[in-house]
């Protein structure tokens, strides 16, 4: 067949899949057998990192961006991750539990992608505590796309649609990044809850994808806030608006590694419990706050400290166990915590989160409605769930957990 002809058979067959000619690739440059042409292109973020949960199982957290390059829906049926080298499935999303790891931009819910649109699939793909970590990954996507709409009839109706083209296609491969670092908590004591924290399925914390400079960043992929439960599983003793109704308000926050501060803020304001400030800016968001660069590209964030409890500044080396400041409520908070998390980079808005996990902590259950910790009432614990001694773990979403 002549290069031309060729060239005009591809580009036809890239119109009948409703892509502009501004989104139709040079289709005939070396094709491949394995070669799929599809409008829904798929952009990782990041290179996944493996975490140990608390539920003693391996954890690959990780998102790709979905564009719809055509005009008409696309149908998500499945989503597989395969062993880049052996071609192994690994884990498989499809139906509810697809919809739950999916976050369209304009608010849509469900599994079906509209034309022209984008969003976020949130991947935590879990291994056997002793499995061998794949150097890479790579994602099978199965899909349904939407013909473009006919033209008119000419009779009294319009011809029905054509059924969707069914189109399965594999990414390329994504390697894996290293395992998570092994820190000391930050707190003591028990009764702990592990608010928005990992993995599946997204959280506040892990959903909370920020463009910021042109740029995508998931700083707070394995972010946890800490709240404590008193004996009777209760966050406030008292009126709900004062801080002095929070037992743990004004705990010592200690360093989790050897480390230097490279990041401090400080004498930004108590918020008043029970609401969100209405003048919050981004800026502001994390309160009074410390950046320790802990080595290997890792920096631990400690945020929402009270004012003029910060106890270190930029160029000090610290030490595991150090005080850094006191447990507040500043910056955009409704609820005295400790928002915790490491990431990539000194800035907590343009950087990446980076798993971790702890030396030790016991686990004392796992909440099962967090809504009453915010109403002033008593939660619920499965006091099996996530139960006992955990050493180099990372401890899950609501888990409650007592420090050393």
């Amino acid at each position: 067949m002549p290069l031309g002809l060729r060239c005009h058979c591809l580009l036809v067959f890239a119109l009948a899949l409703g892509l502009s000619p501004l989104a139709q690739p040079l289709l005939a440059a070396a094709i491949q057998p394995e070669d799929v042409v599809s409008p829904l292109v798929v952009m990782p973020l990041t290179s996944p990192n493996p975490v140990l949960g608390a539920d003693d199982k391996l954890h690959l957290a990780y998102e790709i961006v979905l564009v719809n390059m055509a005009p008409g829906d696309i149908g998500l049926k499945k989503v597989e991750t395969l062993d880049a080298a052996s071609g192994a499935v690994l884990g498989t999303m499809e139906g509810d539990g697809l919809a739950q790891m999916l976050n369209f931009n304009g608010g849509n819910k469900g599994t079906t992608l509209s034309g022209a649109g984008s969003g976020i699939l949130f991947m935590d793909v879990t291994l056997a505590k002793d499995a061998s970590v794949p150097k890479a990954i790579r994602n099978r996507f199965d899909i349904n796309v939407a013909k473009t709409a006919p033209a008119q009839g000419s009779g009294d109706h319009d011809p029905a649609p054509e059924p969707p083209q069914a189109i399965v296609f594999t990414g390329g491969p994504l390697a894996v990044g290293p395992a998570a670092v092994v820190i000391a908590p930050p707190l003591k004591g028990s009764n702990w809850v592990a608010g928005g924290g990992c993995c599946a399925p997204p959280s506040y914390h892990r959903g909370a994808t920020l463009p910021i400079n042109g740029a995508m960043h998931v700083a707070e992929r394995f972010a946890i806030d800490f709240v404590q439960l008193n004996d009777k599983n209760m966050l406030i003793v008292g009126p709900m608006e004062k801080r002095s109704s929070y037992a743990y308000f004004g705990d010592e926050i200690y360093s989790v590694a050897d480390g230097t501060v490279v990041g401090t803020a400080d004498g930004l304001k108590e918020q008043v419990p029970g609401k969100l400030p209405a003048d919050a800016t981004i800026h502001m968001a994390a309160g009074n706050r410390v950046v320790v660069d802990i080595g290997e590209g890792r920096f631990a964030f400690y945020a929402h400290m009270q004012p003029g409890s910060v106890r270190v500044k930029v160029g000090d080396k610290v030490k595991t166990g150090q005080v850094l400041g006191l447990l507040g409520n500043s910056g955009n908070t409704d609820t005295p915590h400790l928002h915790f998390h490491v990431m990539d980079g000194p800035s907590p808005l343009v950087s990446n989160g980076l798993p971790y996990v702890f030396t030790g902590f016991t686990g004392q259950g796992r909440v099962t409605d967090e809504q009453p910790l915010w109403t002033g009432g008593a939660v619920t614990i499965d006091k099996d769930a996530l139960a006992g001694p955990h050493k180099d773990q990372l401890p899950l979403a609501d888990q409650v957990v007592s420090f050393p």
